[in-house]
C-alpha cells in the first residue's frame, strides 16, 4: 500500500527538532564537570565515610549510654569512706565500754561556773590569733582588725567541723575576705604552721621535764623536733632567696619563668623570717595562745573535780598537739576525747572524771567557735553593703 505523501517542509522540520535536541543533550553533557576516578573513588569513600560516621554515631551514643565501670577499689574515697567507718565502729565499741552512767553522774555534779570560766579563756585567745595573722601579713597587703577578725573565724570554723579542708579553707579565706594575693596567703600559712610545730615541740619539752612521759610520746616528740628544725632551716634559708630567683628564672621559658615569679613572691612575702622583732613577737603571740588553752584545761579540771594540775594540763595540750596532726574525723571527734582520757588514766585519774573532763573540755573549745560564727553573722552583711555602695 502506497505511503501518504508528506510534504518536504515537515520532514524538514522534524529533522530540525531532533538535531536541536542531539545539540542540547551534547551542550548539558559537556557543561557538567567531569569526574576523574580518583574522583569516582573519593567520592564512594565519602558515602562509605558518611555512612561510618553514622555507624561511630550510633556507637558513640552506645557507649555514652552505657559507660564502662569503674573498679571501685582502686578510687580514694572508696578507701577514704572505709577508714572513716572503721574509726567510727572503733570509737563506737569503745564508747561502749565506758562507764556512763559515772561519767553521767561525775557531769551532774561539775561546777559550771567553771566551766563558763574555760569558755571565757578560751574565747580570750581568739584576739591572739586575730593580732598574730595580721602581723603575719606582708606589710604591702595586710588587711584590717576587722577583716582579719572575719578570717579567722571561718577558719576556725572550718577547722571544727571538716579539719581536713584546713589548708585550702585558710588560704581561700586569706584570698577571700582578707584581700590577699595567692602568693601571700600561702607565705602567712607556712610560716603560722612554722610556729605552731615550734610552739608544740616547747609543750611536749615542757611536758617532759615536768612529768615521766610515755616511751612512744618522747619518740613523737624527738621525731617533732627534728621535722619542725629542718623546716625552720629551710625557711630561714628561703626567706632571702627571691632575688636569686627571679635572676635564675630569666634563662627559663616563658612557663617555667610564671612558676618562678609566683615562688620569688611567696618567698619575698615571708617577712616574720627576715625581720627578727616582727618574729619575735609572732613567736610570743603562738606561746600565749598555748598557755591560754593550758589555762582552758586547768578550769575544766576544777569544775569535774579533778585536782587542779599545771603539769597535767601541759601534758593534755601536748598529746592534743600530737593527736590532732592528722585530722582524720569532724572536728576530731573521738581521737580529741581519746587523747585526754589517756593522759588523765596515765596520771591515775578515775575513768569516770577522765571521760568527763574530756567531753566537757571538747565542748567548751567547740562551743567557742560559735563566737566567731555570730561575729561573721553580725559582720559579714554588714561589711558586705559596705563594699557594693563603695
Amino acid at each position: 500500500m502506497p505511503l501518504p505523501h508528506r510534504p518536504a517542509g515537515a520532514r524538514c522540520a522534524r529533522f530540525g527538532d531532533r538535531l536541536l535536541q542531539g545539540a542540547r543533550r551534547r551542550i548539558h553533557h559537556h557543561a557538567r564537570p567531569r569526574r576523574r576516578r580518583g574522583d569516582r573513588r573519593s567520592g564512594r569513600s565519602r558515602q562509605y565515610g558518611r555512612q561510618g560516621g553514622r555507624d561511630d554515631g550510633r556507637q558513640a551514643v552506645t557507649s555514652s549510654d552505657t559507660p564502662q565501670r569503674r573498679n571501685p577499689l582502686a578510687s580514694p574515697r572508696f578507701w577514704w569512706i572505709v577508714g572513716w567507718l572503721v574509726l567510727a565502729g572503733f570509737l563506737v565499741v569503745a564508747a561502749m565500754t565506758l562507764p556512763w552512767t559515772d561519767v553521767i553522774a561525775a557531769l551532774k555534779g561539775a561546777r559550771w561556773e567553771w566551766a563558763l570560766i574555760s569558755f571565757v579563756i578560751v574565747v580570750a585567745g581568739w584576739p591572739l590569733w586575730i593580732v598574730e595573722w595580721w602581723l603575719l601579713a606582708p606589710a604591702a597587703h595586710r588587711p584590717s582588725l576587722p577583716r582579719m577578725a572575719q578570717v579567722t573565724a571561718l577558719t576556725g570554723t572550718a577547722n571544727n567541723s571538716v579539719p581536713i579542708a584546713g589548708v585550702v579553707a585558710a588560704v581561700g579565706f586569706l584570698m577571700v575576705r582578707g584581700g590577699l594575693p595567692a602568693s601571700a596567703a600561702m607565705s602567712l600559712y607556712a610560716v603560722d604552721q612554722l610556729l605552731t610545730g615550734i610552739v608544740k615541740v616547747g609543750t611536749l619539752a615542757l611536758a617532759a621535764t615536768l612529768l615521766p612521759l610515755p616511751d612512744w610520746m618522747r619518740t613523737a616528740m624527738l621525731t617533732l623536733a627534728g621535722v619542725i628544725a629542718a623546716f625552720v632551716l629551710v625557711m630561714l634559708v628561703a626567706a632571702r632567696s627571691g632575688n636569686l630567683v627571679r635572676t635564675v628564672s630569666r634563662t627559663f621559658g616563658p612557663k617555667a619563668a610564671k612558676i618562678a615569679k609566683l615562688a620569688a613572691d611567696f618567698l619575698d612575702h615571708l617577712e616574720p623570717l627576715r625581720q627578727p622583732l616582727l618574729g619575735l613577737a609572732v613567736m610570743l603571740l603562738a606561746i600565749a595562745k598555748k598557755a591560754v588553752e593550758i589555762a582552758a584545761v586547768v578550769a575544766v579540771q576544777v569544775a569535774v573535780g579533778i585536782e587542779p594540775s599545771f603539769s597535767a594540763a601541759v601534758l593534755v595540750v601536748a598529746a592534743l598537739g600530737l593527736a590532732t596532726l592528722a585530722p582524720v574525723s569532724p572536728g576530731n571527734l573521738g581521737v580529741y576525747e581519746a587523747a585526754v582520757i589517756f593522759c588523765y588514766q596515765y596520771l591515775g585519774v578515775p575513768l569516770p572524771l577522765a571521760v568527763a573532763a574530756a567531753v566537757l573540755q571538747h565542748a567548751v573549745f567547740f562551743a567557742s567557735s560559735f563566737v566567731g560564727i555570730g561575729y561573721l553573722a553580725l559582720t559579714l552583711p554588714r561589711g558586705d553593703s559596705a563594699a557594693r555602695t563603695s
